[in-house]
């Protein structure tokens, strides 16, 4: 993987024409931008610069499959040398290219052609990157909630033991400053048999002098600066922490999954209930339905981030139910997520048609699910 702080993108195509678009898109939001014409090109790529996310971006689904295929031929390491994988489509090859990522040879997938939205691409990689820099930032830093909660109780309280200190500090450098001026005075007493010029009255009363009207006072408003700016720096890390505490627990508490409502719709009894556990498996509660009448008059009093769709319904069609949630004035913030099965490929053409985020196939790999759900929870 690549260093931290750094994100790098490797596009392999044996035919850069018909995604010139899509190169001059990434080249131009992401600095860290490869190229490789070949399996053996694209681990040498891999191994030298560091690469986050491959995207594969020949004609033809299958052909990527191979591709990736000789490049752990090439190298055996080379999974573990990326964070993420994209398969760059047509739209007849959706359905391939479903079954391929359900496979688990590739994370995920984009359609290039025709290119609805090439915008589209960049969130998805933007996506991945916050992914990999939160993933790290949670590998560098192990501290638990109720450890960061008390590290900051330990720092809110500390304010009196930082002033304790200061002031200790302080003392010692008085002591030190009137040791030396009584070391000065002695070596002058001794010194003043030498010079007859020097009397010792003299000298104490020049040094005293000094003493008194010229360093004391300095250390003195030295001593006082230092404890005002010491206070004044506790007591804005107080507050500070204090409300950092705060903040951090009511954020934990509304970002809980089980905050996060998701609606499956799905007639199959089997897969409903295979779905809606590995739903509530990773902390979410989700709302169920077999029926697409009754998902629809629960929708009317209630709004899901997300919806699971089954394309196969059997009261009404999946499509409709699909226009209907798009329509709905309140439910223009879901996410649509369409459940196919074998057969369903005019279905599914209809379904990316309409602008649905995601289609999966039956029956859907729990890894996948949490990943689609994941990203279109944070991708806005």
């Amino acid at each position: 993987m690549s260093r931290q702080n750094r994100f790098a993108v490797l596009l392999i195509t044996d035919n850069k024409g018909p995604l010139e678009t899509i190169i001059r898109l990434i080249k131009r939001h992401f600095t860290c931008f490869y190229l490789a014409c070949s399996p053996e090109q694209a681990v040498e790529v891999i191994n030298s610069k560091g690469i986050d996310v491959v995207l594969f971006g020949y004609g033809d689904v299958q052909e990527a499959e191979v591709c990736f295929l000789h490049m752990i031929r090439n190298d055996r390491t080379i999974e573990d040398k990326i964070s993420s994988t994209m398969v760059l489509c047509s739209k007849e090859q959706v359905q391939n290219a479903f079954n391929i990522c359900n496979k688990d040879i590739f994370n995920d997938y984009f359609i290039v052609k025709p290119l609805y939205d090439p915008h589209h691409i960049l969130l998805r990689l933007r996506t991945l990157r916050r992914l990999l820099s939160t993933n790290s930032l949670k590998q560098s830093k192990s501290m638990s909630v109720d450890e960061m909660c008390s590290f900051f109780d330990q720092v809110a309280t500390s304010g009196q033991e930082l002033m304790d200190l200061n002031q200790e500090s302080l003392e010692r450098l008085m002591a030190t400053v009137t040791f030396s001026m009584e070391s000065m005075k002695e070596r002058m007493r001794n010194e003043q048999p030498n010079n007859p010029n020097i009397c010792a009255q003299t000298v104490n009363a020049i040094i005293d002098d000094h003493a008194t009207n010229t360093l004391l006072p300095q250390l003195q408003g030295e001593k006082q600066d230092a404890s005002e700016s010491v206070n004044s720096l506790v007591n804005d890390l107080v507050t500070q922490t204090e409300n950092n505490k705060s903040s951090l627990q009511n954020e934990i508490k509304q970002n809980q999954p089980s905050a996060v409502s998701i609606m499956i719709i799905e007639d199959e009894e089997q897969e409903l209930m295979r779905l809606a556990t590995y739903l509530e498996e990773t902390g979410y509660s989700p709302n169920v339905s077999t029926h697409a009448t009754h998902a629809l008059k629960m929708l009317e009093q209630w709004q899901p981030r997300i919806v699971l769709v089954d394309l196969t319904l059997p009261d009404m069609s999946a499509l409709h139910v699909i226009s209907r949630i798009q329509s709905h004035p309140k439910l223009q913030n879901t996410k649509i997520m369409a459940l196919a099965k074998q057969g369903d490929k005019d279905k599914v053409m209809e379904a990316v048609k309409m602008g649905i985020n995601e289609v999966m196939m039956k029956p859907v790999d729990k890894d996948m699910l949490m990943y689609k759900i994941n990203y279109n929870l944070t991708s806005g």
